[in-house]
């Protein structure tokens, strides 16, 4: 969970106020500065991140989580400790290459010493630009995160713990079997090297690649949460939606429970108390604004609209507008390193498999190394679903946004102010669409899958052409 903080102090809240809900672009926001209560899964990723230089935040202990807040020490320890590996695996490819293609491990032919150069570079390239940005993101990530918050104080947002311990497994296990594997690799390739006394070698050499690869993998991991976050926000204003429109009769969907917004969870109260109300997810407001209510969640945990309809449209407006505007600051956020790890993610699953494919050409026998790269090769494709999936899905709740607008437009009296409201909600669909596109390269949905599989796989076939021209 998250407690989003102001240095202001909290105005009395009252439901029917009609004040905008205010957004991460409002001048004040620039100019201030923020810190956070964190707990749970979002405190989990972000000190692997911040222990891997990718969140340079110092952490105070609070009694609901940790204070966080960009830390100047922490910002040099990241470019450091980034340096030193950089430094470390560039060194130690420049050696492996001056050994040989007969005594490598992994450089046994000319065309796989040029694939194994290209696979180190790209990790390093990556992690690179996660690290050196990461100061920067950081910044951004506590300037949106009241906009986040906004959207669970008005929708009356609720907790789950076991949602949160679900969170934490789901990611403590991703860790783990990625450690397992880095492992296992690094261990294979040096008992290789053992047999030609050159298993310290190859260890000094590859170090700093294997340890660069967690930043990347962690790099990924902190954006399908940062992702997954504003999707959560997306579905709860589309609910919310469902239930005004249930409030005047037009039955557009079917109501299901309210999904817990965990993922980057704002907690209502200040860090010195808590309120004795029935939303369990609030926020500290700014000087002078005010976070409009529209439902909250009664005894019986059913929730219930508080002001009319009419008033509901517009503030659900107000709050889809702010988390398109979450989503830009994102997408301008991890431009860069998306783009890498995107180009990154596509060699290596040219790499791999064309390891794979070659080591069963060959038939040497060694079914180690066969599962290892069909693991590396899961382990890709993975990586790529966890970088797009929570885009698609961010996508497609924009989508379902339009259809209930649509449908509530069509089926709506055309008297009165509901009608005009859902007029200006519906242009501002069209101009604040939904869609993760890193400096405008490409669009981060499913079928950037397809074209990166298509990709792959004509490229796989040009290098063992190539590879069997050069044996």
């Amino acid at each position: 969970m998250t407690n989003v903080s102001t240095n202001g102090t909290e105005p009395d809240k009252a439901d029917g106020d009609a004040t905008p809900v205010p957004t991460d672009l409002d001048p004040g926001v620039e100019g201030r500065v923020m810190h956070c209560v964190v707990g749970g899964a979002h405190a989990f990723i972000l000190k692997i991140s911040s222990f891997f230089g990718l969140a340079p935040l110092r952490f105070e202990s609070k009694s609901n989580g940790f204070s966080v807040g960009i830390s100047n020490a922490m910002c040099i320890y990241s470019y450091i400790l980034v340096t030193i590996l950089v430094f470390f695996t560039i060194f130690g490819l420049v050696a492996e290459i001056n050994v040989g293609i007969e005594m490598s491990v992994r450089m046994s032919s000319r065309m796989s010493q040029f694939v194994s150069t290209c696979d180190v570079l790209v990790v390093v390239i990556t992690a690179g630009a996660g690290v050196y940005g990461a100061p920067k993101r950081m910044r951004n990530m506590l300037k949106f995160m009241e906009s986040v918050a906004s959207v669970d104080n008005s929708i009356g947002a609720h907790y789950s713990l076991v949602t949160e311990r679900k969170l934490c497994a789901i990611l403590l296990a991703i860790l783990i079997f990625f450690s397992v594997l880095i492992a296992d690799d690094f261990c294979f390739y040096a008992l290789q090297a053992k047999k030609m006394d050159r298993q310290w070698d190859v260890v000094t050499n590859y170090i700093g690649f294997y340890l660069l690869w967690y930043v990347v993998m962690i790099l990924e991991l902190q954006f399908a949460f940062t992702a997954l976050s504003v999707r959560a926000r997306f579905q709860a204003v589309n609910d919310a939606l469902v239930l005004t429109a249930r409030h005047i009769s037009v039955p557009v969907e079917k109501i299901n429970d309210p999904a817990s917004l965990n993922i980057f969870a704002i907690r209502a109260a200040p860090e010195s108390r808590r309120r004795a109300n029935n939303v369990t997810l609030l926020v500290d407001s700014m000087p002078g604004k005010e976070h409009a209510v529209i439902i909250r969640n009664t005894v019986t945990k059913e929730q219930k609209l508080v002001v009319p309809p009419c008033e509901a449209i517009r503030r659900l407006a107000c709050l889809h507008s702010a988390l398109c505007n979450v989503v830009h600051r994102i997408d301008n956020s991890y431009g860069l390193p998306l783009i890498v790890i995107l180009i990154s993610t596509l060699l290596h699953l040219i790499v791999t498999p064309y390891f794979l494919i070659m080591e069963i050409i060959v038939s040497t026998h060694r079914i180690h190394f066969l599962v290892l790269q069909f693991l590396w090769c899961a382990t890709h494709i993975i990586r790529m679903f966890v970088v797009v999936e929570p885009c698609h899905y961010t996508i497609t709740e924009g989508k379902r946004t339009e259809e209930l607008v649509c449908r509530l437009m069509t089926s709506t009296p055309s008297t009165g102010m509901l009608p005009s409201r859902l007029e200006l909600f519906s242009r501002q669909l069209m101009l604040q669409s939904i869609s993760y596109s890193p400096m405008g390269m490409c669009t981060l949905d499913r079928p950037l899958i397809a074209s990166v599989l298509g990709a792959v796989t004509t490229y796989l076939v040009i290098l063992i052409q190539f590879q069997r021209y050069d044996s």
